[in-house]
């Protein structure tokens, strides 16, 4: 047979895998959905599908919202009185959905706006090789040195922002303990370049904090352990009320 009749079903094989992989991605996306409303409702929380441009706005001050051609999906939203909490907040969990090249980024982001939160515009993520590369040659990173425990956090974190003072009077002992005991979920099997990524990422700007972790969308099942761990670090930030 010639290449050229070859080529025909070859090409027909092709299509075939390309739509049944869409069908597949598409089928997946629709269970993942389903199981966030399901929670939504079991957690005595709102859903919306999509997060509109008013909600994406209000979110732009962070780094993570402020790229071009983001997308919110799975949007869970509650506040202290409907999820029994003493704090006075209001939080959303979502899907946060970036392109990279010819990757497609999905996160899972816990976002917090409460009067209790007055935070100075800052970045906390794990620290890579290259970031230390940056450090030398100038790139901001804010690092304490005050206390072993301080020096430790100041390793696996890349600390940012343009108020420095502000952010080192923030960033207490109490939190730089915390976050250096944080306990890595990174997978054991994976190679150790990728380990740092599965750290907890933290902005804050004003009266809002997110958390999430690089790349990673949580499964439905975990979102009550990921809100917990949102909720710790909350606490951390959060100023007293009278």
């Amino acid at each position: 047979m010639s290449p050229v009749l070859w080529a025909i079903p070859l090409g027909i094989i092709g299509l075939i895998l390309v739509g049944l992989l869409i069908l597949h991605v598409r089928k997946s996306s629709e269970q993942r959905t389903k199981k966030f409303k399901d929670l939504a409702e079991q957690m005595g929380m709102e859903f919306s599908a999509k997060g509109d441009s008013a909600l994406l706005e209000s979110l732009s001050a962070f780094d993570l919202f402020s790229q071009s051609g983001v997308k919110i999906t799975n949007v869970l939203h509650g506040d202290s009185e409907q999820l029994g909490y003493g704090e006075d907040f209001e939080v959303r969990i979502l899907e946060h959905i970036y392109s990279s090249g010819e990757s497609t980024i999905s996160q899972t982001v816990i976002c917090f706006r409460s009067p209790q939160l007055s935070l100075p515009d800052f970045s906390m993520r794990p620290e890579h090789f290259f970031h230390k590369i940056g450090s030398v040659l100038g790139y901001q990173d804010i690092d304490f040195e005050s206390h072993p425990t301080a020096v430790e956090f100041s390793k696996k974190y890349l600390l940012r922002g343009k108020d420095e003072q502000t952010i080192r009077a923030l960033f207490t002992d109490k939190v730089l303990t915390f976050f250096a005991a944080h306990p890595d979920v990174g997978n054991g099997h994976l190679p150790f370049w990728h380990w740092s990524q599965y750290e907890v990422c933290v902005e804050g700007s004003g009266d809002q904090l997110i958390l999430y972790r690089a790349g990673i969308g949580i499964k439905p099942e975990d979102i009550p352990a990921f809100m917990k761990e949102g909720f710790e670090v909350f606490r951390l930030f959060a100023q007293k009320q009278n």
